[in-house]
């Protein structure tokens, strides 16, 4: 009996250490059917709800064809995980727990893919779907910049504002070509869109109305170095039809904004 013991607990030694892959951290499957394989555990944090992820993905068919890949273009992507946004909830769930530096394989399943119907001419119904992805970075959501409400300026148009830090003598001009870096929230502190996240500013000729009206008059208002929070009633940001599924209608919008620079 006791070489029994040793015979079985040498099998299932063997069996963990093929199991697991190099670096890897082996295989697991969900109640739903997704199989999750971890390449690389990667050294990093881990992905949780909310994050948003730098990624390298490849999605692939059960017949080996690519249907997606930022690999080949070099070009990672940025996404929120754990809040539904992705188009594939495999996908989304699959990614929670990686660690930045990571690669992962998932087997999804068409329950938490695209189902019995696919994508008509594109994704065959009924069908497994193989991503493979690399993570590269890990940040945290913004968080909007704190202060006391009841020191809100209120201009004539509705649009509120509060100067966190002063700028210099330059504001812009209509027409000019501004760059800002600005993070947008919801009224309950639900973030929607950030440069912060892509690392780069967003520039636009103010005044002219290439955005939502309570930006050209906030940021007309600022100057150069600036770090204004702007209160924007619905009138001035997307009205009674919202946008998409991001903004609901009626919303007021709070931006966290940094004026840049004039060119």
């Amino acid at each position: 009996m006791k070489q029994l013991t040793v015979t079985l607990s040498a099998f299932f030694l063997v069996f963990a250490l093929w199991n697991c892959n190099g670096n890897g951290g082996g295989t697991t499957i969900t109640d739903e059917g997704l199989e999750i394989t971890d390449e690389e555990v990667g050294s990093g944090d881990q992905a949780q709800d909310g994050d948003f992820l730098t990624i390298h993905f490849r999605g692939t068919l059960e017949d080996g064809q690519v249907f997606e890949s930022t690999f080949e273009r070099e070009e990672p992507i940025v996404v929120q995980v754990g809040t539904g946004q992705l188009p594939i909830r495999g996908w989304d769930e699959g990614m929670l727990g990686m660690r930045e530096g990571g690669k992962r394989s998932l087997v999804i399943p068409p329950n938490l893919a695209f189902g019995e119907e696919g994508v008509p001419g594109f994704i065959p119904g009924g069908e497994n779907i193989y991503m493979d992805i690399e993570l590269v970075s890990i940040m945290k959501p913004p968080t909007p910049w704190e202060f006391d409400h009841s020191d809100l300026e209120t201009m004539d148009s509705g649009l509120q504002y509060y100067i966190h830090e002063e700028g210099t003598d330059e504001k812009p001009e209509e027409g000019d070509m501004i760059a800002v870096h600005y993070s947008g929230f919801l009224e309950d502190g639900t973030m929607f869109d950030s440069s912060q996240l892509r690392n780069q500013t967003f520039a636009f000729q103010v005044g002219l109305g290439q955005v939502i009206p309570g930006w050209d008059e906030g940021l007309m208002d600022m100057s150069v170095g600036e770090k204004r929070t702007l209160v924007i009633p619905p009138e001035l940001g997307y009205g009674e039809q919202g946008a998409g599924q991001v903004i609901p209608p009626n919303a007021t919008l709070i931006f966290d904004v940094e004026l840049v620079e004039i060119n």
